[in-house]
């Protein structure tokens, strides 16, 4: 019969597209599955760079010296870009100062640091009062850079071998310890002479440890100097706050606004408390109600007490 020969062959096309729409599939889905060429992959990078460039706050803080870095003077020049016409704070365990951004956003000032390890935090304040941009540096201020020019601190994440990882204010870094590493344990694992092996044998995931060395063509630090920390560990203990007076001291003692959580603070001037208004030195008499003020404070005897405060005109 006709009709059945014309169904035969209308089944018989639609078996042919179907195989040949599936083979074209097929194709498809395996160029997909390639590895993409090498210039395919630093052209989706750069265009990731581009987007996250784009992103990135372009008045995001700048800044020297570098994070991570040996120093061989206690005296330091801060120095950079930031929000124009803003309050950038730098504060540590032993010095704290605010200073103000020109109208291109540029600052400098000079701190005092200490011997040894410095952890220094460095806040912008918006001219709206409001904490924007933060960045927290490892210093280490020593007699010359014989034994490196770079410092790694932080907590011990992973040993393996002579291979040490540590996280850092900047992301994890690797260590990479020799037979010529100086390696100082606490006094319950430290032996005089101890090989560099034995040593880093008695190293604990979780340890603080401050290492000084140099960088390596494979990015990791070449250790010359390891130290070993598990009681007091190193930390910025300076606090912060953006605040609005409530009272006039009284006593010493007086009550603020905090800016951000818009709780109630109560802080303490001490004999070493240094007042600034807009940057000059001044008197308790000048903090008075209703003052913007930004204060760099600790904690002493369950007070925050005050290291400077920076009344804003």
């Amino acid at each position: 019969m006709i009709i059945p020969s014309f169904i035969n062959r209308i089944a018989k096309y639609l078996v042919i597209l179907i195989l040949i729409t599936s083979f074209v599939f097929s194709l498809f889905w395996l160029w997909q599955r390639q590895p993409k060429s090498q210039n395919q992959e630093v052209q989706t990078a750069i265009n990731s760079q581009t987007v996250a460039s784009e992103e990135r706050n372009p008045q995001e803080l700048k800044l020297s010296p570098k994070n991570f870095s040996v120093l061989t003077s206690k005296k330091i020049k801060f120095e950079g870009t930031s929000i124009p016409n803003s309050y950038l704070t730098i504060f540590s365990n032993i010095s704290q100062a605010v200073v103000k951004t020109d109208a291109s956003g540029n600052y400098e000032k000079e701190i005092d640091l200490v011997d040894g390890l410095n952890l220094v935090d460095l806040v912008t304040i918006s001219p709206e009062l409001q904490p924007k941009s933060k960045k927290s540096l490892t210093l280490l201020v020593a007699q010359d850079t014989k034994d490196g020019d770079t410092v790694y601190t932080g907590p011990v994440k992973t040993i393996f071998d002579t291979l040490i990882t540590l996280t850092t204010t900047d992301g994890q870094k690797e260590i990479r310890a020799s037979g010529k590493t100086t390696i100082s344990l606490p006094k319950e694992d430290d032996k005089e002479n101890e090989a560099t092996a034995s040593a880093l044998r008695n190293i604990r995931i979780g340890d603080f440890t401050i290492v000084q060395g140099n960088i390596s063509k494979e990015n990791q630090l070449e250790a010359k100097k390891i130290e070993i920390i598990r009681e007091n560990k190193p930390q910025n203990l300076r606090r912060l706050t953006v605040v609005k007076t409530l009272t006039a001291p009284r006593q010493n003692l007086f009550s603020t606004k905090n800016q951000q959580s818009s709780e109630i603070e109560e802080f303490t001037l001490g004999k070493t408390s240094q007042i600034l208004v807009d940057g000059k030195e001044a008197k308790i008499t000048d903090i008075t109600k209703d003052k913007n003020t930004i204060i760099i404070s600790h904690e002493e005897k369950g007070k925050q007490l005050i290291d400077l405060i920076y009344l804003l005109p």
